[in-house]
């Protein structure tokens, strides 16, 4: 049964409640550690989570924390409840297209105007296999714009269905699976030299929290949120020079990789749609993509380097 583990103060309900779905996910978590510390006095913070457990990290914030799982349509109320944008993490999971479309269903259903959600960049491409799932969700929910969402009060069909789709890059986070090897003084990765767009997920919160906020501009528009364009040896470089550290790059070919991600537990279709995407960026998929983080934002994105100095850093000392 669904239940709600907190509740809203008399001031809270003056403010607009944006809702992240989920709020334990990558994203979900930098989303609302950014509404938090900027946006505390606009908006009230609902995050919704598939298992109270889940939600342990936000104890002790003003974050209102909601048990909600998206295949459960009929107890969905109380996380939709009061919500007029809300936020979907997209998740990593065979079935994740199905779920972005119950998402946007639940958003018609029950009375959210705009629906934000991740998806990939060149999805529209089809190319890959990740790019054909998140092409799946993207068609469904452009097929529902301006469908007249469900109000409970008042309702006369004029709040319409507004998606706003966020096309990320690979995140830069995904270099923890390189560490062993960075630790041994060699970063491994199957570019061939080509280069890779790739994107710290706190900027893809950071995006989250300030289109949450004030979600109109936004709506129905497509976003690429790209951090950085680089070679290997420039990202070895980057490791180099910021975790104070002996780094070369080193070739590897695609079932070598496919291999090392798995040993590093991935499921199988994870870790080939990984090596996939790097190959159709390798082979210049990706080329002539700009990046939308700073017009969405205000700040320019999180350098690679920088992330490397405060999240890999620490892991390798």
């Amino acid at each position: 049964q669904q239940q709600s583990v907190s509740t809203v103060t008399p001031f809270t309900m003056s403010k607009p409640i944006v809702a992240v779905f989920t709020a334990s996910s990558n994203t979900g978590t930098a989303a609302i550690e950014c509404l938090t510390q900027k946006f505390a006095d606009k908006v009230t913070v609902r995050g919704i989570v598939r298992k109270p457990g889940n939600a342990e990290h936000l104890e002790d914030t003003d974050v209102e924390i909601v048990v909600g799982d998206i295949k459960k349509s009929l107890l969905l109320k109380p996380s939709f409840e009061g919500v007029n944008v809300c936020y979907f993490a997209t998740p990593g999971t065979t079935n994740r297209a199905d779920l972005g479309k119950r998402f946007v269903d639940a958003c018609i259903e029950h009375g959210v105007e705009y629906g934000v959600f991740t998806s990939i960049i060149g999805a529209d491409q089809k190319a890959t296999s990740f790019q054909r799932q998140f092409a799946e969700i993207e068609e469904y929910a452009l097929s529902k714009v301006n469908t007249p969402v469900k109000l409970p009060v008042g309702d006369k069909g004029k709040v319409k269905f507004k998606p706003i789709i966020l096309r990320a890059a690979p995140f830069y986070q995904n270099v923890y699976g390189c560490l062993s090897g960075i630790q041994q003084g060699t970063f491994y990765y199957p570019l061939e030299h080509e280069k890779m767009s790739h994107v710290d997920f706190e900027d893809i919160g950071k995006c989250v929290a300030h289109i949450l906020v004030n979600p109109a501009p936004h709506a129905g528009k497509i976003y690429n949120l790209i951090g950085q364009v680089q070679a290997g040896d420039q990202m070895a470089q980057a490791i180099m020079q910021n975790a104070s550290l002996g780094c070369k790059y080193a070739e590897v070919d695609d079932v070598t990789a496919v291999a090392a991600f798995q040993a590093l537990g991935l499921q199988p279709w994870i870790a080939e749609g990984n090596v996939e995407m790097l190959r159709w960026m390798r082979e210049g998929g990706d080329k002539g993509l700009t990046s939308d983080i700073e017009a969405i934002t205000g700040e320019k994105p999180t350098k690679f380097g920088a992330f490397v100095k405060s999240g890999l850093k620490p892991m390798l000392n």
